[in-house]
């Protein structure tokens, strides 16, 4: 987790070894981390999905869409 900004604080980095997965862990990993947040007095918690299946864990932690980030690069 990045350490707070004020009252907000991203997650960042949660992943599951391949071997690992399916297991819980990084929903777990999420929830500590939010509650962690949560007991500093930090709100809003926020962080980003690689896709649907990893969007779809987060929603089960209460995290809700509300946003798409947009990554630049050079011209091609």
């Amino acid at each position: 987790m990045r350490g707070p900004v004020g009252a907000v604080s991203e997650i960042v980095g949660v992943g599951t070894l391949p071997t690992a997965r399916r297991r819980g862990l990084g929903l777990a990993v999420t929830a500590a981390l939010v509650a962690d947040a949560r007991s500093r007095g930090v709100e809003p918690v926020f962080l980003s999905a690689g896709d649907e299946d990893v969007t779809r864990i987060y929603a089960r932690l209460g995290f809700r869409r509300i946003a798409t980030a947009l990554i630049g690069g050079p011209a091609e």
